[in-house]
């Protein structure tokens, strides 16, 4: 017991430790302050669409500024369509399935398990994995909001939902578009499109299946805590099992801790964003251009993280994330940490129902210890 503490405590001091030598002497600096200038841009311009389209959650566009942001221009591009391509999906087929299903959890729970499932497998196995993987995001968030709205709700819900996702996706093609003509050329910086991933084989399919019918039954259990849970946290955390999931195919046999690795990295990420957040709110919260530039600040520190290139790069995400959700609000009239607090709450079920559902099924999945 003592040894594990120790090695725990290695753990967290290394991480902490890294994290500061990425402030302290970072590496490729100036390749990476271009993009986190750009990321930055693309959000703020992401912001500023969604107010002009009153979007619903305008921290869902600033989202999709962040993610869809890379350095090449043909990739944002192609991740970007991905993205629209896979909410769409993901957002007909859960209206469509919420018709049939009416309010049964059994019946949603099934749902939950074949889709996310089946979505989870294709990401993991396919190309264009990044539409497959949004399929299964939005599908889970608009079927389990559907359990708490009338159904006219949740039509409105998925349509905006689709409208934010747009209007992040453009500011970052804008943007994009803009620094590929201007800063780039004369900075001298690529803008190569990465190679697709080649299709899996046939032992990687089985690998995947099995861990893709883990997440589904991971998914399938959140259904079941509605009577702790509103339908905001049940929509993270199913979000949060499948992205945790959402590993390279070699990691299945080469590295059987990186699940667990990114669990840790994603809480602490969480955790650090939320408490990040709600102190720069205390701090500056009757000041509108405070809160905009602490939220500047957070942008840039997060995606330097992520930029490292270092095991620990998820975690500088997942600040983000939490950062944009608590200091983006729809009014600043009305901001408030809650969303924060929500988010975080969501993260560590969907972390606590995932990891005994690994636990639990490995035996039955003749899953190897991890």
């Amino acid at each position: 017991m003592q040894g594990r503490l120790k090695s725990l405590w290695q753990s967290v001091a290394a991480f902490w430790a890294g994290i500061i030598a990425e402030f302290r002497a970072p590496e490729r600096i100036w390749p990476r302050a271009l993009d986190e200038a750009e990321t930055l841009a693309s959000v703020l311009l992401a912001i500023l669409f969604a107010h002009l389209l009153q979007a619903e959650n305008v921290g869902w566009a600033a989202f999709s500024g962040y993610m869809v942001m890379r350095s090449s221009l043909a990739e944002s591009t192609v991740r970007g369509g991905m993205r629209i391509l896979g909410t769409v999906s993901g957002a007909a087929l859960a209206c469509a399935v919420a018709l049939l299903l009416g309010h049964s959890w059994l019946a949603l729970s099934v749902a939950l398990f074949l889709v996310g499932g089946v979505t989870l497998y294709a990401a993991l196995t396919r190309q264009r994995s990044y539409a497959w993987l949004f399929t299964g995001l939005t599908f889970c968030m608009v079927l389990l909001d559907a359990q708490a709205q009338p159904l006219r709700h949740v039509a409105h819900f998925a349509s905006t939902r689709i409208l934010e996702v747009t209007a992040g996706t453009l500011a970052c093609l804008v943007i994009n578009l803009l620094s590929h003509q201007t800063l780039r050329p004369r900075l001298g910086l690529p803008n190569a499109m990465p190679a697709m991933s080649s299709a899996a084989k046939a032992q990687e399919r089985g690998d995947a299946a099995r861990h893709a019918m883990q997440a589904g039954l991971a998914l399938a259990t959140v259904p079941w805590l509605m009577p702790l849970l509103d339908s905001g946290r049940l929509s993270q955390a199913a979000v949060t099992i499948m992205a945790l999931m959402m590993v390279p195919l070699s990691s299945l046999r080469g590295n059987r801790h990186l699940v667990s690795v990114r669990v840790a990295h994603r809480l602490a990420g969480c955790i650090t964003g939320c408490l990040a957040a709600t102190v720069a709110l205390k701090l500056f919260g009757g000041s509108v251009s405070a809160i905009i530039l602490c939220m500047a600040l957070g942008v840039v520190a997060g995606r330097h993280i992520e930029n490292s290139m270092k095991p620990f790069a998820y975690a500088g995400n997942q600040f983000v994330l939490v950062f944009l959700v608590v200091l983006v609000p729809d009014s600043y009239a009305m901001i408030s940490a809650e969303p924060g607090l929500e988010r975080v709450a969501g993260v560590f079920a969907g972390i606590v129902v995932l990891q005994m559902i690994r636990l639990l099924s490995r035996p039955l999945l003749h899953i190897p210890p991890r």
